[in-house]
């Protein structure tokens, strides 16, 4: 087995394989741990404050308690608390290594950033295209998935979640990821019923334990999750830069509404629930997206990694009762 780079969130994950790293994304390590809170109050008693994104404080938990000695910490295109997170971590000793998603969407910009982390990992595009070919075969086993969440509703939302928001890392291994994926598609038999109320999930992947289970109680079905279908990169035909250009997530809201509006439509969205990470600054664009879409939107803000409160319970089940009398 490779050496082990944490990331902070989604990067050119193909550099870490074809040097043969073992790429792992800090996020999905702390949010599918059975005991993620664990690493909140590590961050805690180290001095972390209390009103800051619980997600920071999980990485920040996980690198400590896993001992990650290497991380590669997005400064542009992600969270802004990244950069303190990266100093704390840096002044404790771990290897941090920046990478930045150019705001104005630039080629050229992000061609640099691209090669100065293949620089730093001894490898060339030569290097890319051999792992490339491999892990396109696998994006491609994910888009299927994908397509079976809203074309034949064999796939559950949460499933779809769960497959599309790991494909970050592949849980450090594409070839076995492949395999895993392959078995899966080859179970899917039963729909679901054609009654259930098509919703997208947009926003960054909600922190909330439940979320999916519930939706689905009460008579919805996910049929997009907006920012984990992007970390699937289903953009195929294309090098490595121009898939990066293609992947929404850093580049600002302007970006991700046109891939909102055009996947609702693809896949006749009835309602969107927009998940709101509790201080994170992705909060103030909810203002915006409730002016480009004409069906409705709820809103819904996670703290912590544990179930749904009640009240919370109480408005997603009015929601969808408001979908299903629109109807």
């Amino acid at each position: 087995m490779g050496k082990i780079v944490g990331f902070t969130t989604t990067i050119p994950v193909e550099v870490l394989f074809a040097a043969g790293f073992v790429p792992l994304d800090l996020n999905n390590l702390f949010i599918t741990d059975p005991d993620p809170m664990h690493f909140i109050e590590i961050a805690e008693r180290d001095g972390f404050p209390r009103s800051m994104c619980n997600w920071i404080k999980g990485i920040y938990g996980v690198v400590k308690e896993r001992k990650i000695d290497t991380i590669i910490s997005v400064m542009v295109g992600d969270c802004s608390n990244t950069h303190a997170l990266s100093e704390i971590l840096e002044h404790q000793g771990v290897r941090v290594i920046p990478f930045a998603y150019p705001f104005d969407r630039d080629r050229e910009s992000l061609k640099r950033e691209i090669e100065k982390l293949m620089n730093r990992f001894s490898v060339d595009y030569d290097d890319i295209r051999r792992v490339e070919r491999e892990i396109e075969k696998v994006r491609k086993l994910l888009k299927r998935i994908d397509d079976l969440t809203y074309r034949e509703c064999t796939v559950s939302g949460y499933e779809n979640h769960i497959w599309l928001v790991r494909s970050s890392d592949m849980l450090g291994d594409y070839r076995s990821y492949g395999k895993m994926a392959r078995s899966f598609l080859s179970e899917r038999k039963m729909g679901k019923k054609e009654s259930a109320i098509r919703l997208a999930l947009i926003g960054v992947p909600p922190i909330i334990t439940d979320i999916y289970q519930f939706i689905e109680e009460k008579g919805g079905h996910v049929v997009f999750n907006e920012t984990q279908r992007q970390f699937s990169l289903p953009f195929f035909e294309c090098d490595i830069v121009d898939r990066y250009l293609k992947y929404t997530y850093p580049y600002g809201i302007f970006a991700r509404i046109k891939d909102i509006k055009k996947e609702v439509k693809r896949r006749k969205v009835k309602g969107i629930i927009h998940y709101v990470q509790a201080f994170c600054f992705r909060v103030m664009e909810d203002v915006i997206l409730k002016d480009y879409f004409d069906i409705p939107i709820l809103t819904i803000e996670g703290e912590l990694p544990k179930p749904l409160d009640a009240r919370t319970k109480l408005r997603i089940e009015a929601f969808l009762e408001m979908l299903k009398e629109g109807d």
